[in-house]
């Protein structure tokens, strides 16, 4: 028989996907700034490597929040599968933490 998850869990996990995406927003909008910032003549007026964390966190924060996503979906199903096979299953192989 299918299994459903509890609705807090489905809760929980949508206010995280929120939340990652608003804190990739922010770091988007830092790496904006920093580039904004660059000018030709000053080319090395803003560190690369700060202009790089920037993009790197929120590349792993995206990825984070569509996991946490698949969660809501996964918790809203009425499904057997495990949380891994359920992303395998819909195209989501990206997001697995662990290989088969």
């Amino acid at each position: 028989m299918a299994g459903q998850m509890d609705e807090q869990y489905f809760e929980e996990k949508k206010g995280l996907a929120i939340e990652a995406i608003a804190a990739v927003v922010q770091r988007l909008s830092d790496a904006t700034a920093l580039i904004k910032a660059t000018r030709y003549e000053m080319s090395d007026l803003v560190a690369p490597k700060e202009v790089h964390e920037h993009l790197e966190v929120a590349a792993k924060g995206l990825d984070g929040a569509r996991r946490d996503f698949e969660k809501t979906r996964w918790a809203a199903a009425r499904t057997d599968l495990s949380f891994e096979q359920w992303l395998s299953t819909h195209g989501h192989q990206d997001l697995r933490y662990t290989t088969d």
